[in-house]
This record gives C-alpha cells, structure tokens and sequence, in this order.
C-alpha cells in the first residue's frame, strides 16, 4: 500500500512502518496493561465514559497474530478486554460517506502502481507527475473521484490502495486524526 504525504521529506504509510509503531507501543505499555492506575484506562490514557467499554468502540477488533483477540487499532494494536471501561479516545461507529478523510486532504497522494487495473477502465482519473502514477485531485486537494454525498464515482474500478484501505484500520485512524475527526491521545 502507497498512501502517501507528497513533497520534500514526504510521509509514507507503510507496513513496516506500521509495525515498528505497535512494537514501540506494545514496548510503553508492557506487562503493566493489566494493572490500571486509578482514574486511567488500562493502556494508560484517561477513562471515557463510564457507560461505555472497549467492547462497543470501533476501533476494537478480532485479530491476531495467532488466535483472534480483541485489540484496539487506536493504540496500535493492542490487546484489550471487552468489559474495560473505554478510555477518552472511545466511538461508536464510522461512516464512510459521511468522513471521506481517506479521500481528502489526509492523503496528499493516493500512487496508482503501473499494473493498477484503474489505469486501463478509467485512464481519464490517473495523472503521471515525475514518472509515477497518481490519482487526479481537486484544488481543496480531495480526490477527483470523489462526488456528491462523498460516494466515488469510480467505486467499481477503483484503485487497489483504496479497495485495501480498511475502515477503521490504522490508515483510517491516521486519516481521521490528521483532519480531527477523532481524537489524538497519548500514552502516559
């Protein structure tokens, strides 16, 4: 996946990048997850509301490695319990068409590689800027592609990096935190 940041000292979401950020992660929080300070949730930033849980947030997810656990992409991945009290950084639910923040200007670029069957159904929405392939974009710098009611107007033949893009994945929460539609929060 090329998401990316365009320009001098550009941005990159990559994988491996994604990776060293939860090891780095999983390193602050340690074997102390378990053992909560008072006032603060498990992972060490403040409680939420008391009427919500790790359990009902978005970015709480069955994954891996290995047997399926309950994690939050959030905090890069790491394991919570579902009947923990959330913590400050808690929602709800997502909805595409009303966020379109992978669409906009959290993404400066969205790369079309030279294999991306985009390029041959809809070769009017790909540019090429210093030999690489990109997605057209608007001047308030959000895709081209995207119309009325942030609905993509090529949804069918769209680029592999936005079929890959996951909502409420790591891309997602970087998006929705660069353009403030979910909070930023810290470890302590």
């Amino acid at each position: 996946m090329s998401l990316g940041k365009s320009g001098g000292g550009g941005m990159r979401i990559e994988h491996s990048g994604i990776h060293r950020m939860a090891w780095e992660f999983n390193c602050m929080v340690g074997k102390n997850m378990h053992k909560r300070k008072e006032g603060k949730h498990h992972l060490g930033v403040l409680l939420g509301s008391p009427e919500e849980t790790c359990g009902s947030c978005v970015w709480s997810r069955l994954r891996g490695p290995g047997p399926k656990v309950l994690r939050c992409t959030a905090a890069a991945n790491v394991r919570v319990e579902a009947g923990w009290q959330a913590c400050i950084g808690w929602e709800g639910s997502l909805d595409c068409l009303s966020c379109a923040a992978c669409c906009g200007p959290a993404y400066d670029v969205v790369e079309v590689s030279m294999r991306d069957p985009v390029r041959q159904k809809q070769p009017g929405w790909v540019i090429q800027v210093d030999g690489r392939y990109q997605m057209k974009r608007r001047k308030d710098n959000h895709c081209q592609a995207l119309g009325t009611g942030n609905k993509c107007q090529i949804y069918k033949d769209r680029p592999i990096c936005c079929r890959d893009f996951e909502m409420s994945g790591v891309n997602c929460i970087f998006a929705r935190r660069r353009l403030g539609l979910s909070k930023p929060w810290r470890i302590s």
